[in-house]
């Protein structure tokens, strides 16, 4: 199992991770209290969509993309959870975001299969779940809903 530290953006440690330092970026997309969950054919379990920055991309562009070719979602507004770190063969930090959606735009037109195998809309958390990072981002995510922190 991977070492994994969350930071929230409230916390004060939260400086040492600036956006340069990302190098891959998450969303967790809410659908009412609904979190909306994705399986690419590779994937062991249910994931949030995620990404590596290309070359010339933001962090923040690289969160909208993702929504975008993962799950066909347009969100108004990304809102900064904080960041993840990953001890792997090297140290790897992942954004995390979150977004309200009022509507969900794959029910009209469905992501690339070769990107995603499946979508799914949960009131908990589903199984098998492809990380322990995405158990961890979406209870500091649900904190954060119940919490009123934006």
């Amino acid at each position: 199992m991977a070492d994994l530290t969350f930071v929230s953006r409230r916390d004060s440690s939260f400086k040492e991770f600036p956006p340069a330092s990302a190098q891959i970026a998450m969303v967790l997309p809410f659908y009412g209290d609904l979190t909306v969950w994705m399986r690419t054919p590779d994937a062991g379990g249910w994931h949030f969509p995620t990404s590596a920055r290309r070359s010339g991309e933001t962090i923040l562009e690289v969160a909208r993309r993702e929504l975008w070719d993962a799950a066909r979602i347009v969100a108004n507004r990304l809102d900064l959870l904080g960041a993840i770190r990953y001890e792997l063969p090297k140290p790897t930090t992942a954004y995390v975001y979150m977004c309200e959606l009022d509507r969900l735009s794959w029910w009209y037109e469905l992501p690339d299969k070769n990107k995603c195998a499946e979508l799914g809309v949960f009131a908990r958390l589903p199984r098998p779940i492809a990380s322990e990072a995405v158990e961890i981002v979406l209870e500091a995510a649900l904190r954060a809903r119940r919490t009123g922190l934006r």
